[in-house]
């Protein structure tokens, strides 16, 4: 076995005290360099963060957060009340550290992800240097604003992997956590030194349509004007004519994941890719209210997926990723983000989802959450976040 490899664990156990001596008591600790944690809402973060930390060797960083009715791992789809990590051992020339920040006021973010970075670095040893690859665990809100954060703090695209705290239904009950805080509001990021390479993907798996326009007005996370019209009353156009179904006043979910708005990221070989924008409902300006934020002067398209494209999505991702890997060296271990929104809109379908990830992930461990957005590295090298997405990072043995 090569000096760096992954372990996963489950449990179902309803009390976070008999969830830690489940998942860890045969988990062996030597050379044990990071723990990944993904839970439903079932479970209190402060009580879970405390007893994974008692069982858990001091050095050892530990970044968690909550994830949307339950989560994937080789072994297979897990449904909540669940609790999954990812252990990942790794060599004395390595270096992992975490950091967490509450966030009062979004305009402190650019300051506090630097401090929440020196910190990571500090746990890691590696003070001043410039990481191989970061974990970014947000509650939902303030996505964009870590992402740029962390370009400005590096001056280059370190690859990122992040997914945003999920509950299972929209309501604010969110958590992160890492071996020394947690919190409902703020920051997690974990910073990583590995021994051995790793490849990244970052992907919408979704199709344009020729429904396009301008954003003419728009505030934060409020989409109220496509040109010059009320946006929701355009999007609903679009959905009508492009697919002859007609969206009633209240949002039904299914529509609006299979039809979500796209912004083009980028050009490869002068093909575009998007990240995608997931409308939430309507606002009483009759604007749209998005899990992202979108500005006046963007040109947005409205985008298709259709059920056999979000189901064999997460194993293009995870080919995508290996590409990269020009030597075709044996993948040690995934980390995948998957959006809770197809996860909610595909239901029994799921099965299939896992089935296509574990056949591409042969024998290799991953875990997968189920998020309400998703952060990674887009083809063309930058970073970025959007919704209904998928992101991954495949670590692989270095020839």
């Amino acid at each position: 076995m090569p000096v760096m490899h992954f372990k996963t664990r489950v449990s179902h156990k309803p009390q976070e005290s008999m969830v830690a001596d489940d998942m860890l008591s045969e988990l062996d600790v030597e050379n044990l360099a990071s723990v990944i944690c993904y839970y439903t809402q079932d479970y209190d973060p402060s009580k879970l963060r405390m007893e994974l930390s008692k069982r858990l060797p001091d050095h050892v960083p530990v970044i968690g957060a909550s994830t949307c009715r339950g989560l994937m791992t080789e072994k297979g789809l897990h449904w909540g009340p669940v609790v999954g990590l990812a252990a990942i051992y790794d060599s004395k020339s390595s270096a992992y550290g975490s950091a967490l920040s509450q966030v009062y006021d979004d305009s402190d973010i650019p300051d506090l992800v630097s401090v929440t970075l020196d910190k990571a670095l500090k746990k890691a040893e590696r003070e001043g240097e410039v990481p191989g690859f970061v974990i970014a665990h947000a509650t939902p809100g303030f996505e964009e604003k870590i992402i740029d954060a962390i370009d400005s703090k590096f001056h280059v695209p370190v690859p990122i992997i992040g997914g945003s705290a999920a509950d299972n239904g929209i309501k604010g009950h969110w958590s992160i956590f890492t071996e020394k805080a947690h919190t409902s509001r703020g920051i997690a990021l974990q910073v990583f030194f590995p021994s051995e390479k790793l490849s990244t993907n970052f992907s919408a798996g979704y199709s344009p349509t020729e429904f396009t326009g301008i954003v003419t007005k728009a505030k934060g996370r409020e989409l109220l004007e496509i040109d010059v019209e009320p946006a929701q009353k355009i999007y609903r156009e679009w959905i009508s004519d492009h697919a002859g179904v007609s969206v009633p006043p209240h949002f039904v979910f299914e529509l609006v994941t299979q039809y979500p708005l796209g912004r083009i990221a980028g050009h490869v070989y002068a093909q575009p890719y998007y990240k995608l924008s997931h409308p939430i409902r309507i606002s009483q300006k009759q604007g749209l209210l998005l899990f992202t934020d979108i500005r006046p002067g963007d040109a947005i398209t409205l985008m298709s997926g259709d059920g056999e494209q979000l189901i064999s999505r997460g194993a293009r991702v995870l080919q995508e990723a290996n590409r990269k890997n020009h030597l075709n060296s044996h993948t040690l271990g995934i980390l995948c983000i998957m959006c809770a929104g197809p996860m909610l809109y595909l239901g029994e379908d799921m099965k299939r989802v896992y089935a296509n990830l574990k056949h591409e992930a042969a024998n290799t461990p991953f875990i997968c959450p189920f998020t309400f957005g998703e952060q990674g590295r887009f083809a063309g090298g930058e970073n970025g976040h959007g919704n209904l997405m998928i992101s991954a990072a495949r670590f692989y043995r270095s020839r």
